[in-house]
């Protein structure tokens, strides 16, 4: 090749690549991507959206509130726990202030009637906050192609909570339930696991949200149980922990705290030494010691000025799958199922553990069971026993799961009986 040839090829090349570094980004490039979060700030569960709030905001302030080099913008809307609420919002965030992603959302109700909205108005929506009602992740009537779950699905860590139960050699329990959709999955998935493994619920009691005196279910307790296991989230798990003490229960009958709503991180420094020795389930503990959880619980310190229970890391981990999949795919949002398809692929370590999710948008995570012990003077979640790896049908294949005849839907009177909670279809 001449001398005169190649240095046309040089210039050619080199026009052509000035010509795509000089290619104009698309106008919408510029434009922020704007992301509705749905929390109840307000009402028994203001502590858990606050959380998950915090959560949110240190991940999206980490990344400088950018992602796939687009800004973010965060529009925050009050639910007030309440379903219809959550739907008037999440209708005014999305046909309102034109947000392309919704997330948060802490009850199962306000799950299930925005997961309805987000399918209908094909929105993606990343639940972030406790949300757990199962079959959101299920295949049935409400599965939805447009949602992901980064936060849990009740049943798992009622699920590991049973497994542990038994084989610390308790046999017959007792339930107390917040008496809403949440409370029956999480206590449904308990005794269906307990009984599966020789276990069995002896009384089922079923307090309603908001109960301020819960004297007449303490009184009316089996003493034969050998524990109690509880969900009580938001307020009401405070009230119980601190009357459970103050009748003399503890140290006489143990707890297991599904969830945590007794041992809530913020609960402990005002119940002193009111629940030392009683354990939980829980996919979080702030007491993990990874430089992933240390890092994240000094900033989430600073920020409310106290420790981070399961809400903050969710939130956290909520923020992190969405920023993820935006730059997965550039920062175009127009081809929502892409989108979706990128949420679903994510995976990364996090304050809770790793992190990864299944064919149906479902996390997959660590479950730690934990008792309360003093550290450094002030009552903690200590890890005791880990769960690796638990998926939504765990500790079953998802045929196994699917063969059950009832769900909890139909079951809240039927906890003590195993016969029925084990039939097949």
């Amino acid at each position: 090749m001449t001398t005169k040839k190649m240095a046309l090829i040089t210039i050619v090349t080199a026009s052509f690549a000035a010509m795509i570094v000089a290619a104009p980004r698309p106008a919408w490039a510029a434009d922020p991507i704007k992301i509705g979060i749905l929390l109840p700030l307000s009402g028994n569960f203001a502590e858990n959206g606050q959380q998950t709030l915090t959560g949110l905001k240190m991940y999206f302030d980490e990344v400088g509130n950018k992602a796939g080099d687009r800004p973010l913008t965060l529009i925050v809307e009050d639910t007030q726990g309440k379903p219809d609420v959550a739907v008037t919002k999440a209708r005014k965030l999305v046909q309102g202030d034109g947000v392309a992603v919704l997330t948060g959302v802490v009850t199962s109700g306000e799950a299930i009637a925005v997961n309805a909205f987000s399918r209908d108005n094909k929105v993606p929506l990343v639940l972030s906050g406790d949300a757990g009602a199962d079959e959101l992740t299920m295949p049935g009537p409400l599965a939805n192609p447009y949602l992901v779950r980064t936060s849990q699905n009740g049943r798992s860590v009622a699920s590991a909570a049973a497994d542990w139960a038994y084989h610390k050699g308790w046999r017959k329990v007792a339930t107390v339930g917040s008496d809403y959709a949440g409370g029956v999955d999480v206590n449904f998935a308990f005794a269906q696991a307990f009984c599966k493994l020789g276990g069995k619920v002896i009384q089922a009691e079923w307090p309603p949200i908001g109960t301020a005196d819960f004297g007449p279910y303490l009184t009316n307790l089996d003493r034969t149980a050998d524990a109690v296991v509880t969900f009580e989230p938001g307020a009401d798990g405070l009230r119980l922990a601190r009357q459970y003490s103050e009748f003399g229960l503890k140290g006489k009958l143990p707890v297991m705290d599904i969830y945590g709503g007794l041992v809530f991180e913020s609960n402990l420094p005002q119940l002193g030494d009111a629940t030392l020795g009683f354990y939980s389930s829980l996919f979080y503990t702030p007491m993990l010691k990874t430089p992933e959880n240390e890092r994240f619980v000094a900033e989430f310190q600073k920020r409310m000025n106290q420790l981070p229970a399961n809400e903050g890391p969710n939130g956290y981990v909520g923020a992190h799958a969405v920023v993820d999949a935006i730059k997965a795919v550039n920062g175009d949002l127009s081809d929502t199922m892409k989108f979706i398809a990128a949420l679903k692929a994510v995976k990364f370590d996090s304050p809770k553990g790793e992190i990864s999710l299944d064919k149906y948008g479902q996390v997959i995570q660590t479950m730690y069971i934990r008792e309360v012990q003093m550290v450094n003077g002030q009552p903690a979640n200590v890890p005791i026993a880990s769960y690796p790896h638990v998926d939504q049908f765990w500790p079953y294949t998802e045929a196994e799961f699917e063969s059950f005849k009832y769900t909890y839907k139909d079951s809240k009177n039927s906890l003590t009986d195993c016969a029925r909670l084990l039939a097949k279809k």
